[in-house]
Protein backbone atom coordinates (compact mmCIF):
# COMPACT_ATOMS: atom_id res chain seq x y z
CA UNK A 1 0.00 0.00 0.00
CA UNK A 2 1.36 3.42 -0.97
CA UNK A 3 2.36 5.81 1.83
CA UNK A 4 1.91 2.99 4.32
CA UNK A 5 4.31 4.73 6.69
CA UNK A 6 1.62 7.39 7.17
CA UNK A 7 -0.95 4.79 8.20
CA UNK A 8 -1.34 3.42 11.68
CA UNK A 9 -3.15 0.50 13.21
CA UNK A 10 -5.36 1.23 16.22
CA UNK A 11 -2.58 0.14 18.59
CA UNK A 12 0.03 2.27 16.84
CA UNK A 13 -2.27 5.28 16.66
CA UNK A 14 -3.18 4.92 20.33
CA UNK A 15 0.51 4.87 21.34
CA UNK A 16 1.22 7.84 19.06
CA UNK A 17 -1.45 9.89 20.84
CA UNK A 18 -0.89 8.59 24.36
CA UNK A 19 -4.31 7.00 24.85
CA UNK A 20 -5.68 3.52 25.41
CA UNK A 21 -6.51 1.46 22.33
CA UNK A 22 -9.92 0.68 23.84
CA UNK A 23 -10.74 4.38 23.70
CA UNK A 24 -10.20 4.38 19.92
CA UNK A 25 -12.36 1.28 19.57
CA UNK A 26 -15.11 2.96 21.60
CA UNK A 27 -14.98 6.14 19.53
CA UNK A 28 -15.15 4.02 16.39
CA UNK A 29 -18.12 1.97 17.66
CA UNK A 30 -20.19 5.08 18.39
CA UNK A 31 -19.21 6.81 15.16
CA UNK A 32 -17.36 9.68 16.81
CA UNK A 33 -13.91 9.06 15.38
CA UNK A 34 -13.25 6.32 12.84
CA UNK A 35 -10.25 5.02 10.87
CA UNK A 36 -10.02 6.77 7.54
CA UNK A 37 -8.49 4.00 5.41
CA UNK A 38 -9.42 0.39 4.81
CA UNK A 39 -6.42 -1.59 3.63
CA UNK A 40 -6.31 -4.29 1.02
CA UNK A 41 -6.24 -6.80 3.85
CA UNK A 42 -9.51 -5.40 5.20
CA UNK A 43 -7.84 -3.82 8.23
CA UNK A 44 -8.76 -0.27 9.20
CA UNK A 45 -6.02 2.33 9.48
CA UNK A 46 -5.77 5.82 10.88
CA UNK A 47 -3.78 8.45 9.00
CA UNK A 48 -1.29 10.92 10.41
CA UNK A 49 -3.66 13.71 9.42
CA UNK A 50 -6.29 12.42 11.86
CA UNK A 51 -4.13 13.29 14.87
CA UNK A 52 -5.41 16.87 14.85
CA UNK A 53 -9.04 15.75 14.85
CA UNK A 54 -8.38 13.33 17.71
CA UNK A 55 -6.48 16.04 19.63
CA UNK A 56 -9.53 18.29 19.39
CA UNK A 57 -11.80 15.53 20.67
CA UNK A 58 -9.47 14.72 23.56
CA UNK A 59 -9.16 18.40 24.45
CA UNK A 60 -12.93 18.83 24.43
CA UNK A 61 -13.24 15.82 26.72
CA UNK A 62 -10.61 17.26 29.09
CA UNK A 63 -12.53 20.50 29.45
CA UNK A 64 -15.72 18.63 30.28
CA UNK A 65 -17.71 18.34 27.06
CA UNK A 66 -19.81 15.20 26.91
CA UNK A 67 -19.50 12.63 24.15
CA UNK A 68 -23.01 13.59 22.97
CA UNK A 69 -22.04 17.27 22.70
CA UNK A 70 -18.94 16.42 20.71
CA UNK A 71 -20.91 14.07 18.43
CA UNK A 72 -23.46 16.81 17.82
CA UNK A 73 -20.65 19.10 16.75
CA UNK A 74 -19.03 16.48 14.52
CA UNK A 75 -22.36 15.67 12.92
CA UNK A 76 -23.31 19.38 12.65
CA UNK A 77 -26.60 18.64 14.41
CA UNK A 78 -26.21 20.78 17.53
CA UNK A 79 -28.89 23.43 18.09
CA UNK A 80 -26.38 25.62 19.89
CA UNK A 81 -23.60 27.02 17.66
CA UNK A 82 -20.45 25.20 18.61
CA UNK A 83 -18.44 28.40 18.89
CA UNK A 84 -20.78 29.43 21.71
CA UNK A 85 -20.09 26.16 23.52
CA UNK A 86 -16.35 26.71 23.09
CA UNK A 87 -16.56 30.33 24.25
CA UNK A 88 -18.35 29.26 27.43
CA UNK A 89 -15.79 26.54 28.06
CA UNK A 90 -12.95 29.01 27.50
CA UNK A 91 -14.43 31.28 30.16
CA UNK A 92 -14.57 28.36 32.59
CA UNK A 93 -10.97 27.48 31.78
CA UNK A 94 -9.87 31.09 32.35
CA UNK A 95 -11.63 31.04 35.71
CA UNK A 96 -9.95 27.77 36.67
CA UNK A 97 -6.54 29.09 35.59
CA UNK A 98 -7.00 32.20 37.71
CA UNK A 99 -7.94 30.06 40.69
CA UNK A 100 -4.90 27.84 40.22
CA UNK A 101 -2.58 30.84 39.82
CA UNK A 102 -4.00 32.35 43.01
CA UNK A 103 -3.47 29.04 44.81
CA UNK A 104 0.10 28.84 43.47
CA UNK A 105 0.87 32.36 44.67
CA UNK A 106 -0.71 31.58 48.06
CA UNK A 107 1.41 28.46 48.51
CA UNK A 108 4.56 30.26 47.33
CA UNK A 109 4.06 32.96 49.95
CA UNK A 110 3.59 30.30 52.65
CA UNK A 111 6.72 28.50 51.48
CA UNK A 112 8.78 31.71 51.44
CA UNK A 113 7.69 32.58 54.98
CA UNK A 114 8.46 29.13 56.31
CA UNK A 115 11.92 29.20 54.72
CA UNK A 116 12.54 32.59 56.29
CA UNK A 117 11.46 31.28 59.68
CA UNK A 118 14.13 28.56 59.53
CA UNK A 119 16.92 31.15 59.73
CA UNK A 120 15.19 33.62 62.05
CA UNK A 121 17.10 34.64 65.18
CA UNK A 122 15.32 36.27 68.08
CA UNK A 123 16.17 39.96 68.33
CA UNK A 124 18.77 39.97 65.56
CA UNK A 125 18.42 43.23 63.61
CA UNK A 126 19.29 43.48 59.94
CA UNK A 127 19.40 46.48 57.64
CA UNK A 128 17.68 45.64 54.37
CA UNK A 129 16.31 47.38 51.32
CA UNK A 130 12.75 46.75 50.18
CA UNK A 131 10.91 47.71 47.00
CA UNK A 132 7.68 49.67 47.04
CA UNK A 133 4.80 47.48 48.23
CA UNK A 134 1.05 47.86 47.97
CA UNK A 135 -0.66 47.68 51.34
CA UNK A 136 -4.25 46.97 52.31
CA UNK A 137 -5.26 47.87 55.84
CA UNK A 138 -8.32 47.40 57.98
CA UNK A 139 -10.37 49.93 59.88
CA UNK A 140 -8.62 51.20 63.03
CA UNK A 141 -8.21 48.73 65.88
CA UNK A 142 -7.64 49.23 69.60
CA UNK A 143 -4.84 46.70 70.02
CA UNK A 144 -6.68 45.09 72.94
CA UNK A 145 -7.92 42.25 70.70
CA UNK A 146 -11.36 42.21 72.26
CA UNK A 147 -14.70 41.97 70.43
CA UNK A 148 -14.18 45.18 68.44
CA UNK A 149 -10.84 44.07 67.05
CA UNK A 150 -12.13 40.57 66.29
CA UNK A 151 -15.02 42.12 64.34
CA UNK A 152 -12.58 44.26 62.34
CA UNK A 153 -10.44 41.17 61.71
CA UNK A 154 -13.46 39.27 60.35
CA UNK A 155 -14.41 42.15 58.05
CA UNK A 156 -10.83 42.48 56.81
CA UNK A 157 -10.59 38.74 56.17
CA UNK A 158 -13.72 38.90 54.00
CA UNK A 159 -12.26 41.83 52.09
CA UNK A 160 -9.10 39.85 51.33
CA UNK A 161 -11.17 36.88 50.19
CA UNK A 162 -13.09 39.12 47.81
CA UNK A 163 -9.93 40.80 46.50
CA UNK A 164 -7.68 37.76 46.11
CA UNK A 165 -10.06 34.79 46.02
CA UNK A 166 -8.49 33.17 49.09
CA UNK A 167 -8.64 33.61 52.84
CA UNK A 168 -5.18 34.32 54.17
CA UNK A 169 -3.37 35.34 57.30
CA UNK A 170 -2.64 39.01 57.81
CA UNK A 171 -0.46 41.04 60.12
CA UNK A 172 -0.77 44.00 62.44
CA UNK A 173 0.93 47.35 62.32
CA UNK A 174 1.73 50.00 64.88
CA UNK A 175 3.01 53.48 64.13
CA UNK A 176 6.67 54.23 64.68
CA UNK A 177 5.64 57.22 66.78
CA UNK A 178 3.66 54.99 69.14
CA UNK A 179 6.72 52.81 69.72
CA UNK A 180 8.92 55.88 70.23
CA UNK A 181 6.39 57.10 72.81
CA UNK A 182 6.51 53.76 74.61
CA UNK A 183 2.94 52.84 73.64
CA UNK A 184 3.76 49.29 72.62
CA UNK A 185 0.15 48.10 72.46
CA UNK A 186 -1.38 51.01 70.55
CA UNK A 187 -1.85 49.15 67.28
CA UNK A 188 -3.13 51.01 64.25
CA UNK A 189 -4.72 48.36 61.99
CA UNK A 190 -4.46 44.93 60.47
CA UNK A 191 -2.62 44.85 57.15
CA UNK A 192 -1.96 42.62 54.15
CA UNK A 193 0.23 42.92 51.10
CA UNK A 194 -1.46 43.87 47.84
CA UNK A 195 -0.96 42.03 44.56
CA UNK A 196 0.50 43.63 41.45
CA UNK A 197 -2.43 42.40 39.34
CA UNK A 198 -5.18 43.47 41.75
CA UNK A 199 -6.11 47.14 42.01
CA UNK A 200 -7.60 46.86 45.49
CA UNK A 201 -5.11 48.51 47.88
CA UNK A 202 -5.06 51.47 50.26
CA UNK A 203 -1.54 52.82 50.15
CA UNK A 204 1.98 52.08 48.99
CA UNK A 205 4.72 51.38 51.48
CA UNK A 206 7.65 53.25 49.96
CA UNK A 207 10.82 51.63 48.73
CA UNK A 208 13.85 52.31 50.87
CA UNK A 209 15.88 51.28 53.89
CA UNK A 210 14.24 49.05 56.49
CA UNK A 211 15.18 47.35 59.72
CA UNK A 212 14.04 43.77 60.05
CA UNK A 213 14.08 41.57 63.11
CA UNK A 214 12.28 38.60 64.62
CA UNK A 215 10.51 37.80 67.85
CA UNK A 216 10.48 34.10 68.74
CA UNK A 217 7.91 33.25 71.39
CA UNK A 218 4.61 34.66 72.55
CA UNK A 219 3.57 38.27 72.14
CA UNK A 220 4.80 39.20 75.62
CA UNK A 221 8.31 39.23 74.17
CA UNK A 222 7.52 41.85 71.54
CA UNK A 223 8.16 44.82 73.84
CA UNK A 224 11.65 43.49 74.55
CA UNK A 225 12.35 43.34 70.81
CA UNK A 226 11.01 46.84 70.25
CA UNK A 227 13.29 48.14 73.01
CA UNK A 228 16.22 46.52 71.20
CA UNK A 229 15.26 48.29 67.97
CA UNK A 230 15.06 51.64 69.75
CA UNK A 231 18.50 51.08 71.26
CA UNK A 232 19.89 50.10 67.87
CA UNK A 233 18.51 53.19 66.11
CA UNK A 234 19.77 55.48 68.90
CA UNK A 235 23.24 53.94 68.63
CA UNK A 236 23.37 54.43 64.85
CA UNK A 237 21.52 57.77 64.85
CA UNK A 238 18.72 56.46 62.64
CA UNK A 239 15.26 57.97 62.45
CA UNK A 240 12.28 55.61 62.34
CA UNK A 241 9.16 56.55 60.39
CA UNK A 242 5.94 55.09 59.08
CA UNK A 243 4.82 51.87 60.71
CA UNK A 244 6.20 48.76 62.32
CA UNK A 245 4.74 45.83 60.37
CA UNK A 246 4.31 42.58 62.31
CA UNK A 247 3.59 39.34 60.50
CA UNK A 248 3.64 35.73 61.61
CA UNK A 249 5.90 33.40 59.65
CA UNK A 250 4.92 29.95 60.86
CA UNK A 251 1.28 29.94 61.96
CA UNK A 252 0.63 26.65 60.19
CA UNK A 253 3.50 24.74 61.75
CA UNK A 254 3.64 25.82 65.41
CA UNK A 255 2.63 23.49 68.21
CA UNK A 256 3.04 25.91 71.12
CA UNK A 257 3.25 29.67 71.59
CA UNK A 258 6.95 29.48 72.40
CA UNK A 259 7.60 28.47 68.78
CA UNK A 260 5.73 31.41 67.25
CA UNK A 261 7.89 33.62 65.00
CA UNK A 262 6.93 37.21 64.32
CA UNK A 263 8.82 39.22 61.71
CA UNK A 264 8.99 42.96 62.37
CA UNK A 265 9.84 45.48 59.65
CA UNK A 266 10.13 49.26 59.92
CA UNK A 267 11.49 52.03 57.68
CA UNK A 268 14.39 54.19 58.80
CA UNK A 269 16.44 57.14 57.60
CA UNK A 270 20.13 57.65 58.19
Amino acid sequence: MKNKKYLFSSGEFARLNGINKRTLHYYNDIGLFCPEVIGENGYHYYTCFQTVQLELILTLRRIGLSIDDIKSYVNHSSEVPFHEILDNKKKLIDHSINQLLAAKSFLQQKSDKLKLSLTAEHGKIEEIQLPAQRILHSSPITGNYHDHDFLIAAEFSLRLKKAFGLYDNFGSRISAQSILDGKFHQYDAFFAYGHADVEDYDEIRPAGNYLQTFCIGDWDKLQEVYQSILSYTEKHHYTLYGYFYEEGLNELSIRKEADYITMITVAYQK
